[in-house]
This record gives structure tokens, C-alpha cells and sequence, in this order.
């Protein structure tokens, strides 16, 4: 063991991870450790806002995840699953999207037993992590370390897209976190002068000026050390060799969805019996580690235009050029924007009239794959194009994640169990039937040639949900596998001690203990901020009793 001692060790650099850093190191007298498995966040990409498209695809900034269980029973797994990978975490390469969740979503947690996570305290979270160029709100914050950027690209296809929503019974709103239900508006991104705000940015540069804090890449955690139950430090993997680092007070994993529970299990903490089976030995028996998980899924629908008034011209040839120029000269224009303008939120299948949908718009049309398939964020259509993508915000399906093995890189066990409920499955259905109302609205209709996926012959409803099966892609919004409660099968508690130890805590969206309704990395943050709080609270309890 090392003879260095850590009052806090952080185990992952990511959207939570970065913001538990540097506030649990605003406290002179603590000394924090944090591990990320990842590089460096250099690469130039990672700070131009359409750069998400070389982003997601480069190897050195993701993890892939090879998905186990089929969409389609019998037929060979082919989903594959990414995150962000390196400092910053998926704030790195994600889209930008500043969602922060409804009301309702919060008041739902505490509803279901954990006390103090509410809509008051995440929206108080929310609002201090927020310097919103709208200024201030009951739903925005100025002066936080996060900028917020309104509309920042505006064209007469996007003016368009929003008409449309308008038309279809949506309100039209500047901000689409001011309210909740059907509406329709530009997106905020997290961009300030042209560039990506990512956790990293706006936290961990200023954490790491700070003596009592070291951060270590390339550094994956393998394992949790106990002695008696109580957490005694970390087993990470450095430059092939195991290091082991020692820690006085506590363990915070913040390595998100997929990889905290991972670590979890590889240290013993999960469900004793698959445990054994692979080859680990458990340190206590907790069966809800890596399960109730569920994610959002997502299905882009992409057309033709017959006008060129799209902006699919502007990532190619001359139009390409021409854009990143703009962008080199003056920081706007199509470069300095995420990957979608436009947003919606809608209910279209929930009994209770919740949202339960959630829209991107953008004018250009993804590219097909070999085999029919769109590649998002990846590869752009040539031709003039729209595409309207549909996001499922409350499944009720509930997926796994376990090891395979007691090695770092065994390849994980992923089973989304997608649409397993009749209700997910009427969601499905419903989400094509209302972008095809969208786009048959009168602003949008006399532009559109044809609609790419599923496709006009698609119409009846098996049909349509065997093309959503098969042609909808993850969500990046994965929650509940390391889920928060009161109850006995609860992971973590409200505090977010992992139940059964001493001396770990899970500080990420693998805690919530129900989905958000939107995008995660700004719930995520708000999360670690809330986190850092209750965590130094703690701390400070424990010393006045001592």
C-alpha cells in the first residue's frame, strides 16, 4: 500500500467527478485523489462544438461497450454502447445539450424514499452551477462556473422546425427548461465564445492550482481494497503495473453508469452469487448492483428536401471549408453549435400526461450505413436534409450490467432488455406517429421528398415497432444501476454511502433511482455538487461529535 494517505480518492474525471474535486478541495485540510482511467482532455476537437462528430468515433476519447443481449432474439448482438474517456469524462464529447430535468422528476426521488433529493434542492444545484445567457430565473443561475449560451446558430430551416412544433400544439419558449410539457425552442448549449464548457473546464482546472489535490490519467481503477468492511484504498492500473493507494476517509466512485457498478463487482459488492461464478470473492451480497438500469432510446428518422435549404453543403468541400473558417475567424456559425438546434418535448403515450419524449431537430440528414442504418453524429448526408430524432424519456424496462470476469478489461455483461413492457413498446409506436405529424405540418410539408427510415412502407404498428427495435440506437443517459432508496435493496442511501460498507460513496447518474426527462450531464453535475455538500456535511457532523 502506498505511504501516501488520501482523505478522499475520486474515482473517475467526469461530469460529476470533476465538480466532487474541486469542491471537495475547497477545503484547505483535505487531501484529494483523482483517478481517470483516460487521458488528458488536449485533443483540439474536444473544444469545438461540432467537433463531437471526430469525438465519438476516436477510440483514444470513448469507451465502446460490445452490447450482449440481441435486439432481436437469435440474431448476433451488433449495439454497441459509448462513453466519454479521459478527463472531462462524456462532458468531453457529449452534444452540449444543457437539460436539467423537470420538477417532477426530482419529487419523484424523494417520493420514493430518498429524503432531500427534491425539486428545491436539485433546482438550487442546477442554479449555482449556471451563468445563463438569459440571465436570472427560477429555472436559471448566473455567475456559476458553467456558461450557458442561448440560441447560437439560427437559419431559415430551423425557424421552420420550430413553426412546426408550434402547429402541432407545442408552445413556443425561448428557454426549453423553463417549463415542463409540450413545447418547442432552441436548445442551450454549454458553450461559451465558441467553445465546449465540459466539467473539466469550468471545475477541475481551477481544482488542480490547489497543492492538496493530485489528479493521475491513465489510471484505471481495478478494485476496491476492504478490511472488514470498511474501504481501505484502491488497486489502479499505471503504466501496466498495480499501484495501490490508500485512503483515510472515503471513496467516491464517479466512473457513471456502466463502469461504477463494474468496479463495485470486481470488488466484491454485487450479487454474491454471479459473483462467485466468476471467479470473485464478495464482500457482502448486495443484488442490486448493476441492475434496475435503464437508459433512454433514441430513433432518428432523416429525410430529403427538395430545396436546398439545409445545412448539409456546410460539412463538405467548399461549404465545409467556408464553415470552419467562420468558426477559426469568429467563433460562430454551424461549427460553434452542437449537433442539434431545435428541440421538443412532448407526452405522446403517457396515461398521466407526463413528458415522456423528447425531440432533436437539425437541418441536415445522417448518412446510411451498408446496411440501412443511420450513423448519427458521425457521417452527414450530401444531399439537403432534415432529421427529426425521437427520444423515449420514461422506460419502464429494466436492464443489467455485471462483470464477466475479475480482470479489469473482461468485457462486461450488458443486457438493455429494450421494450420489454407493453408500455415502452406503445411508446415506440406513438414517437413515429407524432415526428410524422411534426413533419407533416404545413411549415415543414411542402419541403420534404421523402423520409429515409423507416420509410413510407412502414406504417402499420408491428411493423413500426420492429423498425424501432431494430434501427433505434442508445441513449447515453443510462441510470439506476447503482440505484439511491431507503429500502434495504438499495446500493447507496440518500447520502450515497454504499449500503453494506464503510467508506465508499457512488456520486453519478448511476444513482438515480428513476430517469430524468432529458439529457444527464447537467443533472449529473448538479448531482456531484449536491454530492460534494452532503459529503462535506458528513465530515463535519463526524468532527464535531469526535
Amino acid at each position: 500500500m502506498s505511504n501516501e494517505y488520501w482523505d478522499y480518492i475520486v474515482v473517475g474525471a467526469g461530469s460529476a467527478g470533476c465538480v466532487l474535486a474541486e469542491r471537495l478541495s475547497a477545503n484547505p485540510k483535505v487531501r484529494v485523489l483523482l483517478l481517470e482511467a483516460g487521458d488528458w482532455d488536449r485533443d483540439p476537437w474536444i473544444g469545438v462544438p461540432k467537433g463531437v462528430a471526430k469525438l465519438v468515433t476516436n477510440r483514444q476519447r470513448i469507451f465502446a461497450y460490445q452490447v450482449t443481449q440481441p435486439r432481436v432474439a437469435g440474431e448476433k448482438p451488433q449495439e454497441v454502447w459509448i462513453r466519454g474517456k479521459g478527463i472531462g469524462g462524456s462532458s468531453s464529447i457529449n452534444g452540449m445539450i444543457w437539460s436539467r430535468g423537470e420538477a417532477a422528476d426530482y419529487d419523484d426521488w424523494e417520493a420514493i424514499g430518498c429524503a432531500g433529493w427534491n425539486a428545491e434542492s436539485m433546482t438550487a444545484a442546477l442554479n449555482a452551477l449556471e451563468d445563463h445567457g438569459l440571465g436570472p430565473a427560477p429555472t436559471r443561475g448566473v455567475g456559476g462556473p458553467v456558461a450557458i449560451a442561448p440560441k447560437i446558430f439560427d437559419y431559415p430551416l430551423a425557424r421552420k422546425m420550430v413553426a412546426a412544433g408550434v402547429e402541432l400544439g407545442l408552445a413556443e419558449v425561448v428557454d426549453l427548461n423553463s417549463r415542463s410539457g409540450g413545447r418547442v425552442g432552441y436548445y442551450c448549449h454549454n458553450i461559451s465564445m465558441g467553445r465546449r464548457v465540459s466539467s473539466a473546464a469550468a471545475f477541475l482546472a481551477r481544482a488542480r492550482q490547489r497543492p492538496n489535490v493530485r489528479v493521475i490519467v491513465k489510471a484505471p481503477v481495478e478494485r476496491i481494497l476492504f478490511e472488514n468492511r470498511k474501504a481501505i484504498g484502491v488497486e489502479a492500473r499505471i503504466n501496466r503495473a498495480t499501484r495501490r493507494f490508500s485512503c483515510a476517509g472515503e471513496i467516491v466512485i464517479s466512473a457513471g453508469a456502466i463502469e461504477s457498478p463494474l468496479l463495485l463487482q470486481r470488488s466484491g459488492v454485487g450479487p454474491a452469487a454471479h459473483l462467485k461464478s466468476v471467479g470473485v470473492s464478495p464482500v457482502i451480497d448486495a443484488p442490486d448492483v448493476g441492475r434496475r438500469m435503464r437508459e433512454h432510446l433514441a430513433l432518428a428518422m432523416p429525410h430529403r428536401l427538395n430545396a436546398d435549404v439545409g445545412i448539409n453543403r456546410s460539412f463538405y468541400g467548399i461549404g465545409a471549408a467556408a464553415a470552419m473558417a467562420r468558426y477559426l475567424l469568429f467563433k460562430d456559425g454551424v461549427m460553434a453549435t452542437g449537433p442539434f438546434e431545435v428541440g421538443a418535448f412532448a407526452s405522446i403515450a403517457d396515461s398521466d400526461g407526463r413528458t415522456d419524449a423528447q425531440f432533436y431537430l437539425g437541418g441536415y440528414a445522417f448518412a446510411l450505413s451498408d446496411d440501412n442504418h443511420p450513423v448519427p453524429l458521425n457521417r452527414i448526408d450530401r444531399e439537403p436534409g432534415l432529421s427529426i430524432y425521437a427520444q423515449l424519456l420514461r422506460l419502464t424496462s429494466e436492464g443489467r450490467i455485471a462483470i464477466s470476469g475479475p480482470a479489469l478489461d473482461a468485457a462486461p455483461i450488458i443486457e438493455p432488455n429494450w421494450l420489454a413492457t407493453p408500455e415502452d413498446r406503445a411508446a415506440a409506436i406513438a414517437s413515429v406517429r407524432f415526428m410524422r405529424r411534426y413533419m407533416k405540418q404545413p411549415a415543414l410539408a411542402p419541403l420534404i421528398k421523402e423520409e429515409l427510415l423507416p420509410g413510407p412502407a412502414i406504417e402499420d404498428d408491428d411493423a413500426i415497432l420492429d423498425a424501432f427495435r431494430r434501427l433505434s440506437t442508445c441513449g447515453l443517459h443510462a441510470t439506476g444501476s447503482c440505484r439511491m432508496g431507503a429500502d434495504r435493496a438499495a446500493v447507496v442511501d440518500p447520502h450515497l454511502r454504499v449500503n453494506g460498507v464503510a467508506g465508499v460513496r457512488v456520486a453519478d447518474c448511476s444513482v438515480m433511482p428513476a430517469p430524468v426527462t432529458g439529457n444527464t450531464n447537467a443533472p449529473a453535475m448538479a448531482l456531484g455538487l449536491r454530492a460534494a455538500e452532503i459529503i462535506a456535511r458528513d465530515r463535519s457532523a463526524v468532527s464535531a461529535a469526535s
